[in-house]
């Protein structure tokens, strides 16, 4: 994919932002803690919100615009945002406030960007197979800059102040700005039709629009709401439990934490190079199949007595993320027309953020009352319940 020019542009531009990202996350969450301590969570929440709510008028928004100019706006937009942010840092006047301001200013601007990058994709490509190895070209950026990201930022810590981990991530916004505007505009970025509907009602018609398609076609309602909970569990199970089960069951500290992370993120680059590579024609088999893969992967890590046996759980675990996850984007991408795509993809985003912000509410009542190992294990079994539903209900040929 990347002999192609206009697509290893693109995926330049999609890495050094992602790194970024987590630059700033970096950042923004070590300030917010030495400003409320564990109130630090706010801030992450606040900007999953602001993508929840936004995500129904930018769909539309989306849909109508040119997305090649949406994406290059919000990229812009998002810069000058955190780059405000980076000069407050430096002369030392950020407050708690600011910092919420900046999540629900980048988390408006993400709700923008992500659907319309998604919506894109199948006019930049030739065939299924192509669109295949697109997706997973794309979902691989998150998934490298996850395992990297936090590294690297520990490593340009020791001689970069933390205020300037903000300029990093403007620059990386405006790196996949430019990779856009390169890209040029002879692709088709416009919906051939877009919907005629305009202004705040639209949005929540425009929804319904896509609900009203959602609820027509089984195997993408079905995909939506085990996507829903599997980040729920996930963010339970994994982002909240494995803490939990690093420091008080196994012993092992910050550093058996990040190994853990790290193992995890490693399964994640492993399973997007198969599942990418690889052209999946029974993609709904593929969605709840994975989830099957996730669950066995968080048992082992539950039940394992010892740090390394728990990595090796989160190792296979963290396959069935791309495994389920890249066909079901290629799902959305064929089943529905151009002009449907954005606010398709805006209610992807909108799942998602739910299913993240009620898995990160209920984590912390759900293992103050039952013990970690059980209550990873119990996320676990619901995963695998969910896919063996799925799979029950669609069988293996689909």
């Amino acid at each position: 994919m990347l002999r192609r020019r206009h697509l290893a542009v693109l995926w330049v531009g999609l890495c050094l932002s992602c790194v970024g990202d987590y630059f700033y996350f970096v950042a923004i969450m070590w300030t917010a803690a030495k400003l409320a301590g564990s109130a630090a969570g706010l801030v992450a929440a606040c900007q999953s919100g602001a993508a929840l709510a936004v995500a129904p008028l930018a769909g539309l928004l989306v849909d109508r615009l040119d997305r090649r100019r949406a994406m290059m706006t919000a990229d812009l937009a998002r810069a000058m945002v955190v780059f405000a942010l980076a000069l407050v840092a430096a002369h030392g006047e950020v407050g708690l406030a600011s910092l919420v301001l900046v999540a629900l200013a980048l988390g408006s601007f993400d709700a923008v960007f992500t659907p319309a990058l998604l919506a894109s994709v199948p006019a930049l490509v030739d065939g299924p197979e192509e669109l295949q190895a697109t997706n997973g070209l794309v979902d691989a950026t998150r998934r490298i800059a996850r395992a990297v990201g936090p590294s690297l930022a520990g490593l340009v810590a020791a001689v970069v102040p933390l205020a300037h981990f903000f300029t990093i991530d403007a620059l990386s916004f405006c790196a996949s700005a430019l990779a856009v505007f390169t890209i040029g505009a002879r692709f088709a970025w416009r919906a051939e039709e877009p919907p005629s509907v305009t202004g705040g009602a639209s949005a929540l018609r425009g929804l319904e629009e896509a609900l009203r398609g959602v609820r027509e076609n089984a195997p993408v309602t079905w995909g939506l709401a085990a996507l829903f909970l599997t980040n729920l569990a996930w963010c339970a199970g994994f982002q909240v439990g494995g803490v939990l089960l690093a420091s008080r069951v196994l012993g092992s500290g910050i550093g058996g934490y990040g190994l853990l992370v790290g193992a995890y993120g490693v399964g994640n680059v492993a399973g997007n190079l198969v599942v990418g590579s690889t052209f999946v024609e029974r993609r709904v088999t593929m969605v709840f199949a994975a989830k099957i893969v996730l669950g066995a992967g968080f048992v082992v890590m539950a039940l394992a007595p010892s740090l390394p046996l728990a990595m090796a759980g989160a190792a296979l675990a963290a396959i069935g993320g791309p495994m389920g996850e890249l066909p079901l984007v290629s799902l959305l991408q064929t089943e529905f027309v151009a002009r449907q795509r954005g606010r398709v993809f805006s209610l992807y985003l909108m799942v998602q953020n739910a299913g993240v912000a009620l898995g990160l509410t209920l984590a912390a009542p759900l293992l103050a009352v039952v013990p970690v190992r059980q209550g990873i294990a119990g996320c676990a079994l619901a995963l695998v319940a969910v896919g063996l539903a799925g799979i029950a209900r669609f069988g293996w040929k689909r």
